[in-house]
């Protein structure tokens, strides 16, 4: 929701197309750029605690947009800035999402039993899917019939949700702490996965189609937008 609404909103400030792909660069980069140190930081720290400081930092970003969204804050702020605030503010969620995902995947692997792993990935991966449609269309019919603040305050409510929920678990400290250099167990987990081919292959194949879709995602913001 908050990716297809950003977008919609950058448009509509600048009216320049390049303005949406800059966005996905903002997040790109430091998402891709952490992610290996990302794992290397969930290794070593308590998974709720890193989990509870990645959804902080995100609901803290997406207050501050909330913020540059309002009436009052156009008429004090200029435009020029409130979009470099924006992009700011998509930086620091990118670098949440670098290490979303480490946290994420090791602590359900701590909290789901074995037997019940596969069910839950099915559970996980359909309601993530699920997720990914809704969202956007949600998002659009919000932001159309009530504008972008009230999308906004929408978006908070769900990552409050989500901060709740992850409060009520229990803590799960690490069970494995890497012992060499960051720069040795990187590297050997780099050569891992470019040995074993189909690690590679399935990780090439989800890299490639997340860009596609996140492309498309502003493409048809852009449509959608301009047909206005």
């Amino acid at each position: 929701m908050q990716a297809v609404i950003i977008g919609f909103h950058i448009y509509h400030l600048t009216k320049n197309p390049l303005a949406l792909g800059l966005i996905g660069l903002c997040e790109a980069i430091p998402a891709i750029s952490i992610s290996l140190y990302g794992g290397y930081v969930a290794d070593k720290s308590e998974k709720r605690g890193l989990l509870l400081k990645i959804f902080f930092g995100v609901f803290l970003c997406s207050l501050i947009m909330l913020v540059s969204t309002t009436k009052q804050m156009h008429t004090y702020i200029p435009t020029s800035y409130i979009v470099p605030i924006m992009y700011l503010m998509v930086f620091g969620i990118g670098i949440a999402r670098g290490f979303f995902s480490p946290a994420s995947f090791s602590i359900m692997a701590q909290i789901v039993p074995k037997k019940l792993y596969p069910n839950s990935s099915t559970w996980n991966s359909s309601s993530w899917q699920l997720a990914s449609i809704l969202g956007p269309a949600f998002g659009g019919l919000i932001y159309g019939f009530y504008g972008i603040t009230v999308t906004y305050c929408v978006i908070l409510t769900f990552i409050s949700i989500s901060l709740i929920c992850i409060f009520f678990l229990k803590p799960h400290p690490p069970t494995y702490i890497p012992k060499e250099s960051i720069v040795k167990s990187l590297t050997e987990g780099v050569h891992f996965v470019f040995k074993n081919k189909m690690m590679l292959g399935a990780m090439s194949l989800d890299l490639f189609s997340v860009f596609l879709v996140e492309q498309l995602h502003y493409y048809l913001c852009l449509l959608t937008t301009s047909s206005k």
